[in-house]
């Protein structure tokens, strides 16, 4: 084989290795994303169900999950509909 061609493959292998590293990961953080999205959810309702009002609700998806306001309402509307 020429020097040319061992020039173009040099280090194909640890690219190729590189992509299946970052492809993982990034599926592993889809995972947590959900699974982080499902853990506010299942919260939600259980705060609902218990007869927490909303602006409570909203203060504590604030402080324990960092939620903005708008993201805080959203879980609380989404939640509502699962429940009734």
């Amino acid at each position: 084989m020429s020097n040319k061609i061992k020039d173009a493959f040099n280090g194909f292998g640890w690219d190729l290795l590189d992509d299946l590293r970052e492809k993982a990961s990034e599926r592993l953080s889809d995972v947590a994303f959900e699974e982080r999205i499902v853990g506010i959810e299942k919260a939600t309702c259980a705060m609902i169900e218990t007869g927490i009002d909303d602006e409570m609700i909203v203060k504590m998806l604030q402080k324990y999950w960092d939620l903005r306001l708008s993201e805080a309402k959203e879980f609380i509307e989404n939640a509502a509909h699962h429940i009734t």
